[in-house]
């Protein structure tokens, strides 16, 4: 099937406009071509060089995500568990986006014929791509989509690698229909957090621009577009002990696993409704709604704080 009828949404990224396929798409509109490897349109935007850094680094840890993240027993289950935390509650009906898909976590739910998963790194991609055919290479911050063209925006673990995650959220309202919701995780500042990232920016795994986020932050990227639904948290000893085998694999080294694994899990949801100590974690969970303003005069939603 042609690239143009498995992703209808498709879209120039920069004067999204629409595109013509024969062995490359092509934008009438400002002249622009793209090429096609593999099934896969590559769609970067003029911005480019800004994201070689991080390219790099993601097509040289992809391998890694692939063999050990989500192969490993133990991570795979907690990777799925707290994608889950990010599902809970949100509409999965209508067309999604999966933003930063990285090599394709959703692709296994039972709606992944639905998802639309995008990335900016080609390894990335070609190990999602052996789960899904609707796969796009693009930049999140001039996302190559059509406006209004999605139900649902998920990103996992994007916003801390981007130069200008405010453009980011941006292109997430904007290929939104009115009423789509956006569910995003992502590192959070926090005591425990930290350090250890002071320490891994050191390594090669991180590019300069990455960074813990507040909740405070967010909530100004997200408040000028979005009526923010819920806020949680998650990750406290399971985050470093079970999500991360390829990058420090401590938990190999303790017997019991499948018990410990269900009690670490245990301990951080009890964790995650502690009062003072809830705020301390490694991960931050937000929804968020784009309003609706074409009925009522504007539909309003009650913030509100959830327990996971």
């Amino acid at each position: 099937m042609r690239i143009l009828k498995r992703i209808p949404e498709l879209a120039c990224p920069i004067c999204k406009g629409d595109l013509e396929e024969s062995e490359c798409l092509l934008c009438p509109a400002c002249g622009r071509s793209y090429v096609i490897h593999d099934g896969i349109p590559f769609l970067l935007g003029d911005d480019r060089g800004t994201f070689a850094e991080e390219i790099a680094i993601q097509d040289r840890v992809a391998g890694e995500y692939e063999e050990k993240r989500y192969q490993v027993a133990y991570s795979r289950r907690y990777h799925d568990w707290w994608t889950g935390r990010m599902l809970a509650g949100v509409n999965r009906e209508g067309r999604i986006l999966d933003n930063g898909c990285g090599i394709g976590v959703l692709f296994k739910r039972d709606f992944s014929d639905r998802v639309v998963g995008l990335d900016i790194s080609p390894q990335m991609l070609k190990r999602a791509a052996k789960r899904s055919d609707q796969l796009v290479l693009g930049n999140s911050q001039e996302l190559p989509l059509k406006d209004a063209s999605f139900d649902l925006v998920f990103s996992r673990s994007l916003l801390h690698h981007l130069p200008h995650p405010e453009l980011a959220v941006a292109e997430m309202h904007r290929v939104l229909r009115p009423g789509g919701e956006v569910v995003l995780a992502d590192t959070h500042s926090s005591l425990i957090s930290a350090l250890p990232r002071i320490l891994a920016r050191k390594g090669e795994r991180f590019s300069g621009v990455h960074r813990n986020l507040t909740r405070k932050v967010i909530s100004s990227w997200l408040e000028p577009y979005f009526q923010i639904r819920e806020v949680s948290y998650f990750g406290y000893l399971a985050y470093p002990l079970l999500g991360f085998p390829d990058f420090l694999d401590l938990f190999k080294y303790i017997p019991a696993k499948p018990l410990l694994e269900t009690a670490l899990i245990f301990v951080d949801e009890v964790l995650s409704r502690t009062p003072l100590i809830r705020t301390q974690s490694w991960g931050i969970i937000v929804k968020a709604v784009k309003p609706d303003l074409r009925s009522n005069g504007g539909t309003t939603f009650r913030r509100e704080e959830a327990a996971p």
